[in-house]
């Protein structure tokens, strides 16, 4: 009998790692003027890739690991690892040092004010992808004191002085920067009983350290304003209330989770994790506006795809998004293939198996009756997979009727590689391993078991994750990047590390990640269930 899982939050646990990461101790940071204008890297700081909304900064690595997937990967030495790490300890002797010769009384006091409070913390991605740049704005009523020494501060200490300063309600608010260690400079400001803190002075002023951007110094201000309206600039973009969180919340844009693909299924719009009364809980947001042909019913894809994936997921893709880029493929052909983002229908379902490799998914999606040639889908192949070698055609019928397979040896940095794709009956399938196509035509003969064999529910299932296999995938792909007559000493650290952790990943049952209902109208957070499914 099948059961939700206490940990629902499997995902969320390993975004929340590199979350809490940035909201407690950042991330090693640039020098002031080494980057130039964050603007140049196209941050935005009015629009967040990812919100945390706590009770307690430095509760939420505890609360992370009460996941017990968490617990058993991360350990406690992750939890140790944020509490010691070189930026924190940096930011607290600076502090300590600052106290001490200049006899104020709040050295630890305004790390404390900061983390074990109730905060939130807006993240950005930088230029590489990743969560590096926050800015942490929180509410007290002692900050009067702090900012009449910080200001006399300014004036005569080394690691720190007055950046600038903003229009907040009428009134001048001085901007700090504070240089707590080698290329390490965070800002802060405060007014009435809000104080912001950013993560890297290039997110509010230029490469001079001078001029300001506009649209961030906005945003500071916002949050730094008395009226709750103001500071809570962030909320709708996330379709989020304005009630403070009972305990913890994450939510992540999926246009960050999707490295930018997000245009591609906009529909998916983000994921939310939440912990209250001792337990997490996983949400998406849905825009039902977008659910197009179809919706979010992915019942046609798990009969098609082979049993027992190490991970796969299905995601509302809006087909018309695509013309663009079959349009400029378009011009490498002989025949038009815009037409192909009229033929496709409903969800897309993307899908990595232990027999094949990280870089190679296998994608599998619908379309029409009315699909028309399937001479254009061959097109679209030659144009899509470079290569000289000629693209090999296979033509087949079975007792679901014919199919089509086009191939093609390409040379690639990773080694030779066959891409295929089939179209049969109303399914295309996609994948740069050949042999995962071939798999997906054998389901559809019934000369395979289907990942439908095993689930409940076909038409509510968004995911599948197998730990075990996912773990093993993992491991290959990592060994295999440390070749152990170049890379011996992370190979070690490999073995030493990684591989227990992925040894306790693999402990955990086949989880399906279940959508408990679609919106009707309008955009809103759905809940997704995590459950077991039999082995």
């Amino acid at each position: 009998m099948k059961k939700v899982l206490n940990n629902k939050v499997l995902l969320g646990s390993l975004a929340g790692v590199a979350l809490v990461a940035a909201a407690l101790v950042g991330y090693r940071a640039f020098g002031w003027g080494a980057m130039g204008p964050v603007n140049s890297l196209k941050l935005d700081l009015s629009r967040p890739d990812a919100l945390v909304r706590t009770k307690s900064l430095s509760a939420l690595p505890r609360d992370l690991l009460t996941v017990p997937l968490a617990r058993d990967v991360l350990r406690e030495d992750f939890l140790f690892y944020y509490e010691q790490s070189e930026d924190r300890l940096g930011l607290k002797g600076s502090l300590r040092r600052i106290a001490y010769e200049h006899e104020l009384g709040w050295g630890d006091q305004l790390l404390r004010m900061v983390l074990d409070q109730p905060a939130e913390v807006a993240l950005w991605r930088d230029a590489d992808g990743s969560l590096k740049h926050f800015a942490i704005a929180v509410s007290r009523s002692q900050l009067t004191r702090l900012l009449e020494e910080a200001g006399k501060i300014a004036l005569k200490d080394t690691q720190m002085r007055v950046a600038g300063s903003l229009r907040v309600d009428g009134d001048s608010v001085p901007v700090y920067a504070l240089n707590y260690a080698w290329q390490r400079t965070l800002l802060f400001a405060a007014h009435g009983q809000r104080l912001v803190i950013l993560s890297h002075p290039g997110m509010l002023y230029g490469g001079d350290g001078k001029h300001g951007d506009g649209t961030a110094e906005k945003t500071v201000a916002s949050l730094l304003a008395p009226e709750p309206a103001k500071q809570n600039v962030f909320h709708a973009q996330f379709h989020l209330d304005n009630a403070a969180p009972e305990g913890h919340s994450i939510a992540v844009k999926a246009d960050f989770l999707s490295f930018g693909y997000q245009p591609f299924f906009g529909a998916l719009e983000a994921l939310r994790f939440d912990f209250q009364q001792g337990a997490w809980q996983s949400k998406v947001l849905l825009n039902a506006d977008k659910l197009k042909n179809g919706g979010y019913d992915s019942s046609s894809l798990w009969p098609q795809l082979p049993h027992h994936p190490s991970a796969c997921f299905s995601v509302p893709v809006d087909w018309t998004a695509l013309q663009p880029v079959l349009k400029r493929l378009g011009d490498k052909t002989s025949a038009p293939v815009v037409s192909l983002a009229g033929h496709l229908q409903g969800p897309a379902a993307a899908c990595w198996y232990g027999t094949s490799r990280l870089h190679t998914p296998v994608f599998v999606a619908t379309r029409s009756a009315q699909a028309g040639d399937d001479a254009v889908y061959g097109s679209l192949f030659e144009a899509a997979i470079g290569g000289k070698d000629p693209v090999r055609k296979t033509t087949g019928k079975d007792s679901k009727g014919a199919f089509v397979r086009w191939e093609r040896s390409v040379a690639t940095a990773l080694g030779q590689s066959k891409p295929a794709l089939a179209v049969a009956g109303n399914t295309v399938v996609f994948s740069a391993d050949g042999k995962l196509v071939d798999q997906v035509l054998a389901v559809r003969r019934k000369q395979a078991p289907a990942a439908s064999d095993l689930l409940p529910d076909a038409s509510r299932t968004i995911g599948l994750i197998a730990p075990a296999s996912l773990a093993r995938l993992i491991q290959l792909e990592a060994f295999d990047t440390l070749p152990a007559n170049k890379e011996p000493v992370l190979r070690a650290a490999a073995n030493e590390h990684l591989v227990p952790r992925l040894n306790a990943l693999k402990k955990y049952p086949p989880l399906r990640m279940v959508l408990k209902r679609q919106p009707a109208s309008g955009t809103a957070w759905e809940t997704l269930e995590w459950q077991e499914t039999g082995r």
